[in-house]
């Protein structure tokens, strides 16, 4: 059996302004017990697991909850909704196309650049008349420079023209008038003409070309053979002139060296006895072209008859 305690009521309805009914009429208050009614023994109870009524959540009054505060301030910016034009979108995003007049002038503009570098690039690979891309072509689209012929810098071509002209110009050596990249040639003297031929038949600046040119001066006569210093004393009896172990008693004579005599190289060597014919033995001074490197320079050097040494000269 629950109780009520009306009084308990009554205060309350004071307080909301609600007068309690012994107050309105004049009686004192009394305390009313009322009997609640049971409930009814035949109405079935809740089991668990039943449906049962859904609990509804009551509003939280903030004001009675501490530490939860207010909001008194708005979103900055509320969002922003942008209305659908109702047309499928292509999935790309593409740049207005301009005007159809714009286009045109465009498509122009690009065509007429296009061919101004496919004119630059052919006037700048065809060759001209000299055989250089050279044109007026290439000086537009090039005004700030100009063609000129280089020379090819062959490595491999200049070493090949230096070891030429060291071989060629080792003492003894004579392959006739011969010119090679490096190597000085003869200057133009004034020898008649009669004597030119005689002269420049042998290699410019060797032993064999001064011997020659040098036994001409003395004796007006010259050396007609060819071939390297050393072979000088096998020709020079195929064509009448005289050998011997000493130097031509009355007059100039021709001293060959054979190979590796008295310091000469591979190939011998020739020069002209100047002094000492009358006692040979005590050496013989010659005058020479490249001894020891000296190339179509005049050295003066002593030799000796003796082993590898022959003397030649014109008969008569």
């Amino acid at each position: 059996m629950l109780f009520r305690d009306r009084s308990r009521n009554a205060d309350t309805e004071q307080h909301n302004g609600v007068t309690p009914p012994a107050s309105r009429g004049g009686g004192a208050p009394s305390m009313l017990m009322e009997q609640e009614s049971l409930p009814d023994s035949n109405t079935p109870m809740p089991v668990p697991g039943d449906a049962q009524s859904p609990l509804v959540p009551m509003p939280l009054d903030t004001d009675a909850v501490p530490g939860i505060a207010h909001k008194t301030t708005d979103a900055l910016r509320g969002p922003v909704f942008i209305p659908s034009t109702g047309k499928k979108s292509s999935g790309t995003l593409r740049a207005p196309a301009p005007p159809q007049g714009k286009r045109t002038m465009v498509h122009i503009g690009v065509a007429v650049a296009l061919i101004f570098v496919v004119i630059g690039a052919f006037a700048a690979v065809l060759p001209t008349g000299n055989g250089q891309a050279s044109s007026a072509l290439t000086k537009i689209f090039n005004p700030g420079t100009d063609t000129k012929t280089s020379h090819t810098n062959d490595t491999a071509l200049i070493a090949a023209q230096a070891a030429t002209a060291t071989a060629v110009t080792q003492d003894g050596y004579d392959a006739g008038n011969q010119v090679y990249a490096g190597v000085q040639s003869a200057p133009t003297t004034n020898i008649p003409a009669q004597d030119q031929g005689s002269l420049n038949r042998f290699f410019y600046g060797q032993c064999t070309y001064w011997a020659n040119m040098r036994y001409h001066q003395l004796t007006g006569h010259w050396v007609p053979w060819l071939g390297n210093a050393y072979q000088w004393a096998y020709q020079a009896p195929a064509y009448g002139w005289k050998t011997s172990s000493v130097p031509n008693p009355n007059g100039p004579s021709i001293i060959v060296l054979a190979p590796y005599t008295q310091g000469a190289g591979s190939y011998g060597h020739v020069a002209v006895v100047e002094t000492g014919v009358t006692n040979p033995y005590n050496g013989v001074s010659t005058s020479n072209w490249n001894w020891n490197g000296s190339w179509g320079v005049t050295t003066y050097v002593t030799f000796y008859p003796g082993s590898g040494v022959t003397f030649i000269w014109f008969p008569g």
